[in-house]
């Protein structure tokens, strides 16, 4: 059975990396994850904060109803636990299916960076709270 897990940080955002491709530190960041048994099926990293804006990373590797828990929870942490007015996220525009699912999510699009990323352009994908369908309504 998959849980979600708030405690293993560091080891959810090391797979996160791997699995996005960042080779950079992340800085200041807040991870969440979703672990079947030992393997890490999905994570997402949340940094570069700004006091109204963080940059989201999403990595999933097996689709599990703990998705539903785990972006809950993501967006609970970004927008009233921090009280960011915005999750930013960035994904080359030759991996459309990962824009698809970003926008599956609830991300709008909000411009496009030319030459933005290796060998593409970089789509520039917005998440407010004002149409988060992740937030519960308190």
């Amino acid at each position: 059975m998959a849980e979600l897990v708030y405690d293993q940080q560091e080891r959810i955002a090391a797979w996160v990396a791997k699995q996005v491709g960042q080779v950079a530190s992340w800085g200041s960041f807040y991870a969440i994850g979703v672990v079947r048994g030992d393997d890490i099926i999905a994570g997402v990293v949340i940094n570069n904060y700004n006091g109204a804006n963080a940059t989201c990373h999403i990595a999933i590797a097996q689709t599990t109803k703990a998705i539903i828990p785990l972006f809950r929870a993501v967006c609970d942490y970004a927008f009233r636990h921090c009280g960011l007015k915005r999750l930013t996220g960035m994904v080359p525009t030759n991996e459309p299916h990962i824009i698809a699912f970003d926008k599956h999510l609830g991300f709008e699009e909000e411009f496009v960076m030319k030459d933005g990323a290796p060998g593409a352009d970089m789509q520039i994908l917005v998440l407010r709270p004002d149409n988060c369908r992740w937030l519960r309504k308190e």
